[in-house]
């Protein structure tokens, strides 16, 4: 079997707890691109948060951004794929959040939004002591206290929640997801991800493969949470990292090291043995 594309997460799977792709990472990925192997990049983040870490491997490669939401060519800004929020939803979401007095958070392509200006400094302060790397492309966060606003003139791709508490974070996921077409799935074990049906790294993948005329068997993917499952399904090699949720390394093909310990890099030596 020939394998001819490579989808890779960003968090916790091509970058190290410190937030910076592993030097063997880079190495291996740079090789086989070399070679014609085609590589994209998918995160539950929006898709700019990764344009340091694209032009760091200095290879063509694009995002997947908002967990299946957009495909871009961020060196050429070019969208490949968009699939926001309706409207309808994005309304049911919000009033949900406001009964229940749930800060939320809201991404167009170009900047967040929060009902909460605690949680606009927290997502920054989380940011700061999570990763060692700063960033030279960020996004702008906005404080918004009418959520209609965001409704009426925003393309909102993706709504995030937040809550410490997993019991909590599991009744919220249980209640949002019986609304009207959305998907909801968990980016962290504190973090539910929210956007239209449909919209999976999975989908996004196939929709990407479909553009390069490779067949699903021809694909790898890796990946270490929740978010990352439907890509693991989709894919002809589902790679699970060590540091992984359970559910994923139980779905997956092969589990390989940690982010910590180049688990991209020594899975992708393994599979293409002539490297």
């Amino acid at each position: 079997m020939g394998y001819k594309l490579v989808a890779i997460d960003c968090d916790n799977t091509l970058l190290n707890s410190k937030g910076h792709i592993p030097q063997e990472n880079m190495d291996v990925i740079r090789e086989l691109k070399a070679k014609g192997i085609e590589f994209i990049i998918a995160t539950g983040r929006n898709d700019i948060l990764v344009t340091d870490y694209v032009n760091e491997l200095g290879i063509d490669a694009p995002v997947i951004g908002c967990n299946g939401a957009s495909i871009r060519n961020l060196k050429e800004n070019k969208i490949l794929s968009l699939i926001p929020i309706s409207k309808k939803s994005l309304k049911a979401i919000f009033e949900y959040c406001e009964k229940n007095q749930i800060p939320f958070r809201a991404f167009s392509m170009k900047k967040g939004f929060s009902n909460d200006k605690n949680s606009i400094e927290e997502v920054i302060k989380q940011i700061l002591a999570k990763y060692t790397k700063i960033l030279s492309v960020n996004l702008d966060y906005e404080y918004v206290d009418d959520w209609k606003v965001l409704v009426e003139e925003e393309e909102i791709v993706k709504v995030v929640v937040v809550n410490n508490d997993p019991e909590i974070i599991k009744k919220y996921q249980s209640e949002i997801k019986e609304i009207k077409d959305i998907y909801i799935c968990r980016s962290a074990r504190n973090c539910l991800d929210i956007g239209a049906a449909g919209v999976s790294k999975g989908d996004a993948l196939r929709r990407y493969a479909e553009m390069l005329n490779i067949n699903a068997e021809d694909t790898i993917a890796f990946g270490d949470s929740e978010n990352d499952l439907s890509m693991i399904n989709y894919a002809g090699l589902g790679i699970a990292m060590e540091n992984g949720e359970e559910e994923l390394k139980s779905a997956a093909d092969m589990v390989t090291l940690s982010n910590d310990e180049c688990g991209v890099a020594h899975a992708l030596k393994k599979v293409f043995n002539d490297l």
